[in-house]
């Protein structure tokens, strides 16, 4: 049974004046963080890149209870190519309050935009436009192996150059925490580098969006490929993970999240299901950015892997 989570949105608004901005800030740079824009650098040769591509990670490290430990955050897509992947405000860095949550339980955030995302790099070969007619829907379905192999070569890149042995001892383990498609590649993640994950939390995750607006055929495929990767990746992932999803979600409906849970349930996963029934966002899918939705749950997972290490 799914657990229900009764939620209370709170808006915090800025005080303000006619002379100035009063200054209210929770959550301050040089205060409670520092923060620090790195580079991890990757050689890439296919038919869209010849030469190094620069991925930009921006770093929060806490002033304050510093637990020593890194939060790796994957961000998501730009929901097929709705908007530009250079485009500002693509999310590639983690909400604030999400960030704050973090940092404040003295995790070292960090978080770094994948090829041609953002300020890195490259060209963006994770997706094709449906919305222009570059592509159809089949065809974009038909990219995810590249995509994926592509976006996990990123995260390599950050983990072994900027992470592990530097911020981190080497062997140690992170948590890794995704949204959206970055939900989805955390779990891959963890699949392909044993050991590496504390935990791996899912925020709204999934590959390619499924959903009401897909035709049949077009839904139960992309359905099957989504089970297919859980399958396997479950099976090479001891640790526990936690799902958080919010009704109403426009990328990733009941149905989709249902099998997707089932699939990585099944095949020996452990999985946490959050689900969010009564909520008042605007757009379900980013319930990431809203800690009061999800916090208790949350609590009591981190709990766990302190517990188990």
């Amino acid at each position: 049974m799914r657990p229900f989570v009764s939620t209370v949105v709170v808006l915090i608004a800025a005080a303000t004046s006619t002379h100035a901005q009063a200054i209210t800030s929770e959550f301050a740079w040089n205060r409670d963080y520092t923060f620090e824009r790195l580079e991890a650098t990757r050689e890439v040769r296919d038919s869209a890149d010849n030469g190094t591509v620069r991925l930009s990670v921006y770093v929060w490290k806490p002033i304050k209870n510093d637990r020593h430990e890194v939060v790796l955050y994957s961000h998501g897509s730009t929901g097929g190519l709705g908007v530009g992947p250079r485009e500002p405000g693509n999310s590639e860095t983690p909400p604030r309050l999400l960030l704050q949550y973090f940092v404040e339980r003295g995790y070292t955030v960090v978080a770094a935009a994948r090829r041609g995302r953002g300020t890195s790099t490259g060209t963006y070969v994770e997706e094709c436009s449906v919305y222009s007619g570059q592509c159809t829907v089949a065809q974009q379905l038909a990219m995810t192996d590249g995509a994926i192999a592509e976006a996990l070569r990123d995260e390599d890149a950050v983990i072994d150059q900027l992470i592990l042995g530097r911020m981190v001892p080497r062997g140690s383990q992170i948590l890794l925490v995704g949204h959206s498609r970055g939900g989805f590649l955390s779990l891959l993640l963890a699949a392909r580098r044993p050991g590496l994950a504390k935990g791996i939390v899912n925020f709204a995750g999934g590959w390619n969006a499924v959903t009401d607006r897909l035709s049949a055929s077009d839904f139960q495929e992309r359905v099957n490929d989504h089970a297919t990767r859980l399958v396997a990746a479950a099976k090479k992932v001891p640790v526990p993970t936690i799902w958080i999803y919010a009704a109403r979600d426009p990328f990733y409906n009941d149905a989709g999240r249902d099998v997707m849970v089932r699939a990585w349930r099944d095949a020996g996963g452990k999985a946490e299901y959050v689900f969010i029934a009564e909520h008042t966002l605007p757009n379900p899918h980013v319930v990431h950015g809203s800690p009061a939705l999800w916090t208790a749950q949350m609590e009591a997972y981190l709990r766990g892997l302190t517990a188990a290490k």
